[in-house]
């Protein structure tokens, strides 16, 4: 949540900064022009700010190269809306003198007095203020949103990075609970691998078992999906060890067979220290 809120507020930051810049918001919102420099240095202090934003975008753990410029896009747009719809309801702005259309020499209105003055002026404090809430309130919800938001298991901290013969992967388990009960007792737990884009492209079948397989017939479940959403759920028997291993199997377009070894201390954290710790009751119901 933090690199949103990061990201969010630099690029409101950097859009005020370019509207200070320009003459015409600026005597909009400070009702003055400000001298030189000011205006040179606002405007590329804007710039450097979202800028900065998307370095935030970029950089930032969760997403980097692949969805950051898109997070950056998608922050950029609701900071400009949200400075765009505020501008009307700026509340230093100067009364606007109510002058007719027939010229400058023409009488000025007298603004309208009595019961209904005061009912509109009130209509106008209600607008404003429901548009204020609105605009401060948007960012803040999808803040809260973003944040009640699991995160995937594949950008997880805990995903295990490694390479299967020539290919880079990312496994990670679907969730860093105990294994879910099926029928008969039988302990199932859910899977998910990622390949890198260009390996992804050379990679005909990917299997997962627990312990090495004794063959290619044996090389475990496949995993279901391609690309981004490769994902497969195994059976974890009774006699499970916490220092036992999943193995990985990848079939190539080319007809290469590669295999990795994943430890399930690392694979499932969570499981393989249940499985440590009850020892001889491991065959129970975790």
């Amino acid at each position: 949540m933090i690199w949103h809120l990061g990201i969010f507020l630099f690029s409101l930051a950097g859009f005020a900064a370019l509207a200070l810049a320009m003459e015409r918001h600026c005597k909009h919102l400070l009702r003055r022009s400000l001298p030189p420099p000011w205006p040179a240095l606002l405007y590329w202090s804007g710039w450097a700010l979202l800028a900065v934003a998307l370095a935030l975008a970029l950089l930032a753990p969760p997403w980097r190269w692949s969805m950051g410029l898109v997070v950056w896009l998608g922050w950029l747009s609701l900071a400009a809306a949200g400075l765009a719809f505020y501008f009307p309801w700026w509340p230093w702005q100067p009364p606007a003198a109510a002058v007719s259309r027939k010229g400058a020499n023409a009488r000025v209105k007298p603004v309208a007095t009595g019961p209904a003055a005061p009912a509109r002026g009130g209509l106008r404090s209600v607008i404003r203020l429901a548009t204020s809430v609105a605009l401060v309130g948007l960012p803040l919800a999808t803040l809260a949103l973003i944040a009640s938001t699991p995160e995937k298991p594949l950008l997880r901290a805990d995903a295990v990075r490694g390479k299967v013969g020539p290919w880079d992967f990312t496994f990670a388990e679907a969730d860093d609970k105990l294994p879910t009960l099926a029928a008969f007792g039988t302990r199932m737990k859910l899977y998910q691998v990622r390949f890198c884009d260009a390996c992804d492209q050379e990679i005909r079948n990917a299997y997962l078992r627990l312990r090495k397989p004794r063959s290619r017939r044996g090389a475990g479940i496949v995993f279901d999906g391609s690309h981004w959403n490769r994902e497969v759920e195994i059976n974890l028997p009774r006699n499970t060890r916490a220092d036992d291993e999943l193995w990985l199997t990848v079939e190539g377009k080319d007809g290469s067979v590669h295999q990795a070894s994943i430890p399930l201390a690392a694979a499932s954290p969570a499981f393989s220290t249940w499985l440590r710790t009850h020892g001889g009751e491991a065959s129970k119901r975790p």
